[in-house]
This record gives structure tokens, sequence and C-alpha cells, in this order.
């Protein structure tokens, strides 16, 4: 098992189940061959680069004076520790010491470097290592030719991840929530739906009247829309929003906890309709539409998701929580859960 991170917010228990699943730490598009990329995932702080055209991610911090290697630059493609300039190459190895550059390098001066794969567009590492039996989620979508995709900047929310995961798996909140955007508060009932549980996740579909958004028209006109969640566990969903005359608007929410209170927030989009279009106008509604969620969940108290049902009250409409609830209590997770 490898050792919690210094500080670490999740019990020790919760940490070392969440580390043996794939996570996303970065758009691959902001990995430039140039500049070494800091992240955070699980509280390990994370720095990821490209050396010789082989992506890196490692521990942020040089094994010589503690520093955090993810504020020195690349060059002659190897990663350069700001402090006194030790070079690492393309597998964390250390290729030079400045200071006696006659000297053998031993062996074990290197970064400790994690599993790294590029996937949908981001980068994907898993702390506890390459074969841990988790796999990533499956999304054939991305091999889809005639679909337009688009991402969001990656957010911080200061909440838990399961807070957020709920929270985009959640239905009844629509109407009230989201009256600025696409909500239909005259629409307000939930119908009965079932929740299938799959290998990794669970499914659910249901319809959904709301007000048309398409062009950015906002006139507030009811339009159908089936609705297909599928929810990769820990935290990682995908919504299919099918709408009339075949139009497909396709949702990937992907929170990746930065400790046990604060998470990254990666979103991905793709539609079937106006492929050469300006892309701001969709990015902006997008925006705005986690922006109405944003706040509410971030206030939310507790702030980790409680297992045990009776802490909270639940009603049929919440039948998807409930049973992402029991799902995150199977995979092991204690009380208070993980982020």
């Amino acid at each position: 098992m490898p050792p919690l991170p210094r500080n670490c917010t999740f019990t020790e228990a919760d940490w070392t189940i969440l580390s043996k699943f794939w996570h996303p730490i970065a758009y691959s598009d902001d990995i430039e061959d140039g500049k070494p990329h800091a992240s955070i995932l699980l509280d390990q702080e994370l720095v990821i680069y490209k050396a010789a055209g082989r992506l890196v991610v490692a521990k942020d911090l040089c094994i010589h004076r503690g520093a955090q290697i993810s504020g020195g630059w690349m060059e002659d493609g190897e990663l350069v520790c700001p402090y006194h300039g030790f070079r690492y190459g393309e597998r964390g190895q250390c290729t030079q010491v400045p200071a006696q550059p006659e000297a053998a390098i031993p062996k074990k001066l290197c970064l400790q470097t994690y599993p790294a794969i590029e996937r949908y567009g981001l980068i994907w590492t898993c702390l506890a290592g390459e074969n841990t039996g988790y796999p990533m989620p499956e999304w054939p979508e991305f091999e889809r030719t005639d679909l337009r995709f688009f991402r969001l900047d990656d957010m911080v929310w200061n909440s838990a991840a399961t807070r957020h995961v709920e929270n985009f798996n959640d239905v009844a909140h629509l109407s009230w929530l989201h009256q600025d955007t696409f909500g239909n508060p005259d629409k307000p009932e939930i119908p009965n739906y079932d929740v299938i549980a799959t290998e990794w996740g669970l499914h659910f579909e249901i319809d959904y009247e709301r007000r048309s958004v398409e062009n950015l028209g906002f006139n507030g006109k009811p339009s159908y829309a089936h609705l297909t969640y599928d929810l990769h566990l820990p935290f990682y969903t995908r919504l299919h929003i099918g709408l009339e005359d075949g139009l497909e608007y396709i949702l990937f929410d992907l929170a990746s906890p930065q400790s046990l209170k604060k998470t990254n927030v990666f979103f991905r989009m793709a539609r079937n309709w106006d492929m050469d279009g300006p892309a701001e106008p969709t990015l902006e509604l997008q925006y705005k539409i986690l922006s109405e969620d944003q706040p509410i969940v971030e206030a939310q108290r507790p702030e980790e998701l409680p297992l045990d049902l009776s802490e909270e009250f639940h009603i049929r409409a919440d039948l998807q929580s409930t049973y992402y609830r029991k799902a995150l209590k199977r995979l092991g997770l204690g009380k208070p859960i993980s982020a």
C-alpha cells in the first residue's frame, strides 16, 4: 500500500480504497512539452510533464531537498528542478546533478512516479499503481465522428466530490435551482424511475420537460428531453440528453477529489448539431448552469456525504441518491465518507 500523503484529510481506510481507482488530474491540452503542470489528487501533490514524448506523472517533490519540482521548467526534453538544477528524464530518473557533474548518479535518485494514461482528452492516474483491477469509464462517444466536443476550464469546488456527484445526478432540483437556464418550474413532478446497478456504477433514465435553451434563445418554450445517466464509481458521470428531431447533447462530469472537502471538476460536452458555430454560447451556458449549483453544494452540511441513510430524509425522487450512497458503502468507504 502506498503511504498516505502528508496532512492527509481522509481516513486511512478511505484513502486506500480511493487510491485504487483511476482519477483525472488534468486536461490533455493543458500539458505542454515545455512546461510542467501541477495538480492535486487525494491530498497528494503531483507534477505532470512530457519528456521525450512520454507522459510522466510524479510526486511533486525533488527528493534532494524537498523542492516543489512543478515550479521548474523543461530543457532539452528533461524536467529541471528550480532549486539546484537537478534534471529528470522520461521515467522520472535523475540524469544530471549540476553541482557535481562527474559523479555517478544513484538509481534511487529519481522522482516517485505513478501510472499515466491519456484518454477522453484527460490525463488519468492511479496512486496505488497500474494493476488494481479497478477499470476506467468506458465512453464510446469519444470515438464518434458526428459529434463536436467542448471542454470547460477546470474548476475547484469547495465541496466533497460525493456531494458534487450526487447533485449532478439529482433530478428533483432541476426545476427549482435552474429556473434561469433550463429548469421548468411548471413541471416539478418527477415520475417514478428505476435505477439499475451495473458492474462499476449506476444507470437510470427519465423524461423531463425542460425549457428550451438551444441557440441561447431562452424563450421558455417547453422542450422534451430524455435524460440517461450513467455513473461510473466513484465520481464520474455521463449524461446523455436526447432531444427532439434526433438532437443529442452529452455531458461528462468528472469530480476529482483534491482533498476531503475540495474537488477538481473537469467537464466535457458533445453535441451532434451546429458543428461549425461558435463555441462561446455553449460554454457560457454550461458555466451559468454550474454556477447555479456550486454555491448550494458548497454550503451543504455536513460537508461529507452521509452514508447512513437515516441521517437525511429521502423521497422517492431521491432513488438515485440512495443507490449511490449504498454503492459507496459497498466499496468499503466508511463514515464520514471520503470526498
